[in-house]
């Protein structure tokens, strides 16, 4: 029996070691997963929703930090990549060469809505590209990452269905 009502599922989050520079040639750096079984919900929508703060400290002239991330879809068969997204603080405009220590939120929301017959599926929050320029030190703090599974039917469609 097929049920409308929302699946909430709460993922696990990881804190490797983040190197000052990462190509896109190298291999991703896995942050978050979450995993969804929507089995129970006609044409579901699977609205993932990853934050964390990001901790840094700057110095010198023309400091930099770029961080993209991506949301990769793996299911039984395939992996699809969903939305890529870019972490940017650049303070060009700063002069001299006492520390900037900043915290800042991140938050990366996306709405997959998926075909009848998809069920068990992963979700993966990875790093896929770090550049750094007068970086002393940064790391990721607080991190969540979840998923809400919902009916993807409008309440109209419901309606004709009857």
């Amino acid at each position: 029996m097929k049920s409308g009502l929302p699946l909430l599922t709460c993922g696990k989050t990881f804190a490797p070691d983040l190197p000052e520079q990462l190509d896109r040639s190298e291999p991703p750096i896995t942050i978050a997963e979450v995993f969804v079984d929507s089995k129970s919900i006609q044409t579901p929508c699977v609205l993932t929703k990853y934050s964390e703060f990001i901790q840094f400290t700057l110095f010198g002239l023309n400091p930099k930090l770029r961080i993209c991330y991506r949301l990769i879809r793996v299911g039984v068969r395939d992996a699809q990549i969903l939305q890529e997204w870019e972490f940017l603080y650049d303070a060009t405009d700063r002069v001299g060469f006492g520390n900037i220590n900043a915290i800042q939120p991140t938050v990366l929301n996306n709405c997959d809505c998926l075909k009848k017959g998809r069920r068990k599926l992963v979700y993966h929050i990875q790093i896929i590209e770090i550049e750094t320029n007068g970086v002393r030190s940064y790391r990721l703090q607080n991190q969540s990452f979840t998923a809400t599974a919902i009916t993807g039917e409008s309440q109209h469609e419901r309606k004709g269905a009857r």
